[in-house]
């Protein structure tokens, strides 16, 4: 299982990296699976060297002018590698994660985490998982005044 995984963790890392267009530091990467695959989500930030700041995978057909139509079908090609590792843990007997957590730079760093029992009714559904996530993993605060800062500001209330 161990060599399947680190096979499947280079896939997914290689297909962001293809996703990138420029000159890039680093890579926060957020997948999602619900129970039973019944939807998954996947979503990366990463540094872009030139601009010296983060750009959400989500923005890189504006920011760089690209074909959503080729993004679509890479943004879909890494979502069937998180379900290529979700199936792994379930086809070896280990539990399933419902959040991986990915993180890899330029210098070869690379560190990864399972969360598990995450999803509930009352976490304010996928949107408000990411900004949480950002936020608590880079320190990401969304522009004030947008839905994504509202739900980061509730949360930080409740905190």
């Amino acid at each position: 299982m161990e060599k399947q995984l680190a096979q499947l963790y280079n896939k997914l890392a290689n297909q962001v990296i293809n996703m990138i267009l420029v000159e890039w530091e680093d890579v926060y990467f957020l997948g999602e699976v619900e129970k039973g695959r019944s939807s998954y989500s996947t979503v990366f930030f990463y540094t872009d060297i030139n601009k010296n700041e983060k750009i959400k995978s989500n923005n890189i057909p504006e920011t760089y002018n690209v074909s959503k139509d080729i993004y679509m079908e890479l943004w879909m090609e890494l979502g069937d590698i998180l379900l290529e590792i979700y199936d792994c843990f379930g086809e070896n007997g280990q539990k399933q994660w419902e959040q991986l957590s990915l993180y890899f730079n330029t210098q070869g760093k690379f560190e990864i985490e399972f969360f598990y029992d995450v999803m509930n009714e009352n976490d304010g559904g996928q949107l408000a998982r990411e900004v949480i996530w950002a936020y608590k993993t880079f320190g990401l605060k969304p522009e004030a005044g947008t839905y994504s800062r509202r739900v980061l500001d509730e949360y930080l209330r409740k905190l």
